[in-house]
């Protein structure tokens, strides 16, 4: 899973990558991987700020940083608003005339992908975590059956 510092940071590298193409009169078409590194920080930043709080920081949110989480989480989106709104001037004034409205709906559909395969990758390490959880109740429930019934013998 991508931590939130890094997905800001590959939306900042992205958007440097298609603000210095577009500048530099860089056809759009050739900057396909830049657009997609950018839809995926994007993608990735939603799907992070729409995790619950986990473990104790919902049980004791002060002391554990929650409000800090809060505020960084707020800024975070604050700065990926801000990108966007710089990536939409930089479209409208050196882009052809409809190219962020198609842009913004390639970026839709890429964007449902990624948010949906770093779904599928945390609901993928909840069940590892389950099952390996499960699994050592399930040995340290045996082995105290084990030990129980070896006094209840033995006496």
């Amino acid at each position: 899973m991508i931590d939130p510092f890094t997905a800001l940071a590959a939306l900042k590298g992205a958007t440097e990558a298609i603000s210095s193409g577009i500048k530099t009169g860089k056809d759009l078409m050739n900057m396909s991987g830049s657009v997609a590194k950018w839809a995926k920080a994007e993608a990735s930043l939603q799907v992070i700020s729409s995790e619950k709080p986990k473990g104790l920081s919902k049980l004791f949110g002060k002391l554990t940083g929650a409000e800090q989480n809060a505020i960084d989480a707020h800024f975070r989106k604050e700065e990926a608003k801000r990108i966007r709104d710089e990536m939409r001037q930089m479209f409208l004034l050196y882009g052809s005339p409809g190219q962020w409205e198609r842009l913004q709906k390639e970026i839709a559909v890429e964007r449902k992908r990624q948010a949906d395969f770093l779904k599928q990758k945390i609901a993928a390490a909840k069940r590892k975590k389950n099952i390996i959880l499960w699994t050592i109740g399930g040995i340290l429930g045996l082995g105290f059956l084990a030990i129980e019934y070896y006094i209840i013998t033995n006496l």
